[in-house]
């Protein structure tokens, strides 16, 4: 499939692009297609939303899969959202995503509590959440002034078994609603996540071709900010149909059925 340009470098979603869901089987051709974009010299970083492990442990799921990939190449929101918050000197969390992250926030230097004063709730993926956890994050926000922070606002992911579960945009629509502060949000769709995304990649968003499964939360913000924008459907929209909830000048420069069906730029062509 021909591009109208070549891009020097791809900021590339994982879920629903590379692999299917969060057991990490690798889309059909994503392997060679990821692996081979080094030779064609394109700049390749990964921008994730993931909030179910450590930036660590899905580099190496990546790996084990078979994806040539090294830590420096993945811009996660959990690790965007930990600098945010430091650099805002809020390092005593009430954290509702998964427990088994707990011990990554400790040595991130935070203190996490279960409930009373802190400076932040935040929120991450967690198919556990109940009513009675929300319930432990009301005193903070509505007594005590802590800010809350969405580490990305989808409302919706694939878990393990490819299922659809709320995510952490579901509860925070409820949740801001008393806090006292608007939500602040940190992975995609806001832009802090994409302009450190270009940064790692040293690359000028005009330069830079942002792929992924999810046209509404990931490549709006991507094509406003002057990004070439290439929509899979190797994911969480099978169809078209999502576009109709987007007006026409944001609709994605390319949509195809898998990220396999880009094809690899020619390093020997000039570019336009």
């Amino acid at each position: 499939m021909a591009r109208p340009r070549r891009y020097e470098s791809y900021l590339i979603d994982i879920e629903g692009v590379l692999v299917r869901d969060k057991r990490y089987e690798p889309i059909p051709g994503s392997l060679e297609w990821f692996n081979g974009l080094h030779a064609a010299g394109v700049g390749r970083v990964l921008v994730s939303n993931n909030t179910s492990h450590r930036p660590e442990e899905l580099v190496a799921d990546l790996v084990e899969a078979g994806f040539e990939i090294v830590p420096d190449m993945l811009v996660s929101a959990l690790v965007v959202g930990a600098e945010l918050l430091k650099s805002w000197n809020k390092t005593t969390l009430l954290w509702l995503g998964m427990s088994r992250l707990d011990g990554w926030w400790r040595e991130q230097g935070f203190t996490l509590v279960r409930e009373g004063p802190c400076d932040a709730v935040v929120l991450g993926i967690n198919p556990d959440l109940a009513v009675a956890d929300l319930d432990r994050a009301l005193p903070s926000l509505v007594d005590h002034d802590a800010e809350l922070v969405a580490l990305h606002r989808n409302h919706f992911y694939l878990d393990i078994h490819g299922e659809r579960r709320f995510g952490p945009g579901f509860y925070c629509a409820g949740l801001e609603s008393v806090a006292r502060n608007p939500a602040v949000v940190v992975g995609k769709p806001r832009e802090r996540i994409y302009r450190e995304a270009l940064k790692r990649v040293g690359s000028r968003a005009e330069d830079a071709l942002f792929i992924s499964d999810d046209p509404v939360a990931d490549l709006v913000t991507a094509h406003r900010l002057g990004m070439g924008t290439a929509f899979v459907l190797s994911g969480k929209h099978p169809d078209h149909g999502v576009l109709a909830r987007l007006d026409q000048e944001d609709w994605p420069d390319i949509i195809c059925d898998r990220p396999a069906a880009l094809d690899l730029p020619d390093p020997d062509a000039q570019g336009d």
